[in-house]
């Protein structure tokens, strides 16, 4: 199986990245849900908190790379023989899925300053988005304290989006043409 994953930054892009594969009719997973359907099950509202809160937790009990475990359990369910990973947090996930002999890992980042992100978060208006500085503060600490800022060191590709959205898809259609 091949894995296309994504990694970056809180609006980095790496939803534009994944649409552009989606248009490809290649099928995605969004490591997120793992977390979210958690915090559903027991009865609490995904927010930025109790996301990145409950994230923490679930790292701490059973390893960095418990997140990439879970998803990889529902995409190899899925049957498919390409799919992307939407959400790499850490390079512990990284490590684990590596590790898989049945798995061709790429991985992509992509890449924007910290003022471009905030910037674009605060009128994304998503329900786990920041909307204060402090909130994005405090997202932006605990994402790297997972190893967010280590997994896009290693990854395969990295695409800048500090221009146009027709720039970076630019960019985007490149790096596909190469892997796909």
């Amino acid at each position: 199986m091949k894995i296309i994953a994504i990694t970056g930054m809180p609006g980095s892009g790496k939803k534009i990245i994944r649409q552009e594969i989606e248009k490809k009719g290649i099928p995605v997973f969004v490591m997120r849900h793992v977390v979210e359907d958690d915090l559903r099950a027991k009865g609490v509202e995904p927010t930025n908190t109790s996301l990145r809160e409950y994230a923490t937790k679930l790292r701490k009990e059973h390893g960095l790379d418990i997140v990439a475990k879970r998803s990889l359990e529902i995409v190899r369910k899925m049957g498919v023989h390409v799919v992307v990973l939407d959400g790499i947090r850490g390079d512990a996930e990284i490590h684990f899925l590596k590790s898989q002999p049945d798995i061709d890992f790429i991985l992509i980042a992509a890449i924007a300053s910290k003022e471009t992100r905030f910037e674009r978060l605060k009128q994304r208006g998503l329900e786990w988005d920041m909307k204060t500085k402090e909130e994005f503060e405090y997202r932006e600490k605990k994402e790297l304290g997972w190893g967010l800022g280590a997994a896009i060191e290693l990854a395969d590709y990295k695409i800048e989006n500090e221009g146009t959205v027709e720039e970076f898809r630019k960019n985007i259609e490149k790096v596909l043409k190469k892997i796909l």
